[in-house]
């Protein structure tokens, strides 16, 4: 039998109404909640609530004894205190109360215990309202009270989702929020938008400076990045295409970030748990080049998705794409299309075939591990996987699978290490360093290698160019190893008194010299090996055609001797003389010089010129002189003209400047055998004026330059380029006076080993060889040509042997360069150019053996070329009959 009525216990005891046995409770046992309890002994069911009590000091020792170790529990007396059933209206159930307190005045005392001063709990909160009026409701109820096994009971049987209470500020507050980030955002993009021109000039600063010969073609590239710099049409329609299937299908429809693409890598990347999937498009790509940070992290992400906004709002998509191929990374130090399809293919982009087009769009997302040369197993599944999905796509419809194989085919004969910059190749290394050199005076306080962005047309003739470095190792190479030079180290004394000069020079150059040479070799010891020069100009521009200053261009051998060396010039100055007393009337080609020894007394010492070999050859012309190159006879035109004429001649043919003329001019007669010392160039440009009508146009290499928005910073005009302190155009000699040194010279070439060379074109020149043959030099011109070539080592304490002559080391070089450039020249220009003198040269019959006008009994007649103003008029006096030089002889001795 159920008793309807709810008893209420404060202890964890209950003694059964009906047979009185007492029974404890468990510990588990909720307080404050209705239960049922069936009596063990007589099943007797009642319905219970637990509730704490205040317990007394008594009652808690009275607790403590009842189930200490020693206390051992007995039958439970009855309770002082009976529970008795008490029923509180006829329709409600009736209750258990315990005497002599009701239920309510029980729950009122524990009110009261509550609004004590430990428990602080006032009694008007809410809350307690609330379980007021619960209480209330539940003993007014009419409705039975169920269990708590009952309650869980139903709720099992109908299962209902716990209810969510929406709360207010959970729902508003990220409203404000979000707000504010976007203000954060945009106030991003728009300063971002006044960065934008800022930001792309970074590309500009990275391209490469271009150097173009005369006819515009490319002979180098200065860069410390190699970027591309391509405009829009010079890429093909087929390789945008496939960058942007490749990489951005959506370029022109986003504005600049792909939303459904960045919830597709979202989802992937938070599937497989790593970043297997990215969603940049081409404009936040182009956003991370600007940036230069490859951060992962959110910072670089927002900021990444700011510029992204900026470009789209300030560019055009045309010029984002194009700002893009210029400049992705694809390997192996190649940035933008156009290097990496040199790098790659060789070829120009529009030269580039599908499959290469291709391979090379494959490289964007990740170039290193995709490389066909690091790793062409990734980089072949990578195209495999890019050609299927286009032929999913119905966007290629042709098999290139054979043309790929082949092409990873060639890749594995190249190195996986290979660079940029490993291969690039510069047929023209010192026309490059004199044209860096040129940028940094122009602009001293700048990095040229980024500054970059310069257009610089030459005057170089390319085609000969190029093949100059090749030509000049291959003699130098030969001359060593058939023994024609033999290195010699010179002892002696006074031997290095020649050297001093040279020394003194390099001590006073420019500091930048010792980047490029080590000065310790211009003392004893020093030894760079064999070194050859060349500067060729054209007479009547002086453009500068072909400049090579060493035998081999390294970053031990980087010294400009073909402009920058100063050096004894040897029997090569010996035509300056001639022309300047052939065009001052004391001498003429037909004028007889006696070649015989010749000892010259000075108040300390005795100077005897010799020529080489010892060779004497008696009376001779001035013809023969100069074709055999006769130390005697050039000593005394020397002496004819006196050391005032010659300073006044080597000022209009070097040293215009009168200061640069008493620094460099040695007032001696020596100076007619070339002891004083010239650069290559400064010969090559004096020889020039007997193939220009006796005018010397000053040299230049540079025409023009122009940054890279197009601007001019650099036009030849008055500029003196390389520092000789030339005007632009001067006269040095008349124009008869230029034309019959040319036909002097024709002579001196043909003695000279030119024609070894199997050079047959025109040529008239001069060989040089100094003192203990030191220095090797043959000048020469030909029409629309002057070229000067110097061997020997940079160190003057060192010689090449006596076979070293200027006719058999340097001479060969000359007509083997004077070959290429006819074969070019005819290539490219058909008919090759003429002297042209605007007054000519008289030509007169004279007597072979005397040299003057031939009388009746001349048996040899001949015809030369004299000057209008000095031709001659005296009859031969020869009695031919008799021997006219035994006759000459008795006359002089």
């Amino acid at each position: 039998m159920l008793e309807t009525g709810i008893r209420t216990l404060f202890e964890s005891k209950f003694e059964c109404p009906a047979c009185g046995t007492l029974s404890r409770l468990p510990e588990s046992v909720p307080t404050e909640m209705v239960f049922r309890l069936t009596c063990y002994r007589c099943g007797h069911k009642s319905l219970v609530r637990l509730a704490h009590r205040p317990v007394s000091e008594g009652q808690v020792a009275r607790h403590q004894s009842e189930f200490s170790p020693e206390h051992k529990p007995s039958v439970r007396e009855p309770d002082p205190e009976p529970f008795v059933v008490k029923k509180t209206s006829t329709d409600a159930a009736p209750m258990i109360e315990k005497e002599p307190f009701s239920f309510a005045d029980r729950f009122r005392k524990k009110i009261d215990s509550w609004k004590s001063p430990k428990t602080d709990l006032p009694e008007d909160r809410p809350w307690f309202q609330k379980i007021r009026m619960r209480e209330g409701e539940a003993s007014r109820s009419g409705h039975p009270v169920r269990t708590l096994a009952e309650r869980l009971l139903d709720r099992g049987r109908k299962f209902r989702l716990p209810r969510f209470r929406a709360n207010f500020w959970l729902l508003v507050f990220p409203i404000p929020v979000f707000l504010a980030f976007l203000i954060f955002f945009w106030i991003g993009v728009v300063q971002r938008e006044s960065e934008v021109e800022e930001l792309l000039s970074v590309f500009y600063i990275h391209q490469p400076t271009v150097i173009y010969d005369r006819d515009g073609k490319k002979v180098s590239e200065i860069f410390g990045k190699k970027t591309s710099n391509l405009e829009w049409d010079a890429y093909p329609e087929n390789l945008k295409r496939m960058v942007l299937l490749v990489e951005d299908r959506n370029f022109y429809s986003h504005g600049g970030i792909h939303y459904s693409s960045v919830l597709r890598a979202f989802f992937v990347n938070v599937t497989s748990l790593r970043f297997k999937q990215g969603a940049s498009t081409i404009t936040q790509q182009l956003s991370r080049i600007l940036l230069n940070d490859r951060e992962k992290s959110l910072g670089r992400k927002l900021k990444e998705a700011q510029l992204a906004y900026a470009l789209e709002s300030q560019l055009d998509k045309q010029r984002i794409l194009l700002h893009y191929m210029n400049n992705v990374y694809l390997g192996h130090g190649a940035f933008g299309f156009d290097s990496a399809s040199q790098f790659y293919f060789g070829k120009k982009p529009k030269d580039l075939n599908l499959s290469e087009m291709i391979i090379l769009a494959s490289l964007a997302s990740a170039p290193n591990r995709y490389s066909p040369l690091k790793n062409p197993d990734l980089s072949l599944g990578r195209v495999e996987a890019i050609l299927k999905s286009l032929e999913n796509d119905g966007a290629l419809r042709e098999d290139l699978r054979p043309i790929m194989r082949d092409l990873y085919v060639s890749f594995h004969t190249r190195s996986p290490g290979e660079t940029v910059y490993g291969n690039r190749k510069d047929d023209s290394p010192y026309v490059t360093e004199h044209v860096r050199k040129f940028l940094q005076g122009l602009y001293p306080d700048a990095n040229i290698y980024e500054t970059g962005g310069f257009s610089v047309h030459t005057t170089i003739s390319q085609p000969v160019q190029t093949e100059l470095q090749r030509i000049v190792k291959s003699h130098v190479d030969s001359l060593v190893r058939s023994g024609a030079v033999r290195k010699q180290r010179l002892t002696g004394q006074g031997k290095d008194s020649e050297a001093v000069p040279f020394r003194n020079l390099a001590a006073d150059l420019s500091p930048a010299l010792e980047l490029f040479l080590d000065t310790d070799r211009f003392r004893a010891g020093g030894d760079s090996g064999l070194q050859a020069a060349v500067v060729a100009v054209d007479p009547q521009t002086g453009d500068v055609l072909l400049l090579h200053g060493g035998t081999e261009f390294k970053s031990d051998n980087q010294f400009p001797r073909a402009t920058g060396m100063f050096r004894q010039t040897g029997s090569t100055i010996k035509p300056i003389l001639y022309a300047e007393a052939i065009d001052k009337g004391f001498v003429t080609p037909a004028t007889h010089i006696l070649d015989a020894p010749l000892i010259y007394r000075n108040a300390t010492s005795n100077w005897m010129p010799e020529n080489i070999g010892s060779q004497y050859d008696g009376d001779i012309s001035v013809r023969v002189a100069l074709a055999k190159s006769k130390n005697t006879a050039a000593v005394q035109i020397a002496e004819k003209l006196g050391l005032s004429e010659i300073s006044e001649t080597f000022g209009r043919f070097f040293f215009p400047e009168e200061k640069v003329l008493k620094n460099r001019f040695r007032r001696d007669l020596s100076l007619a055998l070339g002891s004083l010392e010239l650069s290559p160039l400064e010969m090559a440009s004096a020889y020039s004026s007997f193939a220009n009508d006796g005018n010397i146009v000053r040299p230049h290499l540079i025409e023009k330059i122009t940054d890279r928005s197009g601007n001019v910073v650099y036009q030849r005009r008055e500029q003196d380029e390389f520092n000789l302190r030339w005007p632009k155009e001067r006269r040095t000699i008349s124009p008869p006076a230029a034309e019959i040194m040319v036909d002097l010279l024709h002579g001196s070439a043909n003695h000279a080993g030119v024609r070894n060379t199997g050079y047959r074109g025109e040529v008239a020149g001069k060989t040089g060889t100094t003192n203990e043959y030191r220095d090797a030099w043959f000048v020469g011109v030909r029409p629309g040509l002057s070229m000067a070539v110097w061997i020997g080592y940079d160190s003057p304490s060192y010689g090449m042997g006596s076979s070293a002559l200027g006719g058999t080391v340097a001479a060969p070089l000359w007509g083997t360069i004077a070959k290429v450039f006819d074969t070019a020249e005819s290539a490219d220009r058909g008919e090759r150019r003429k002297y042209s003198f605007s007054q000519r040269a008289v030509s007169l019959s004279i007597c072979s053996e005397s040299g003057k006008l031939p009388g009746p009994d001349c048996p040899k007649k001949t015809g030369e070329l004299f000057h209008p103003s000095h031709v001659p008029t005296e009859i031969c006096p020869l009695i031919h009959k008799a021997d006219a030089k035994k006759e000459i002889l008795k006359n002089v001795f």
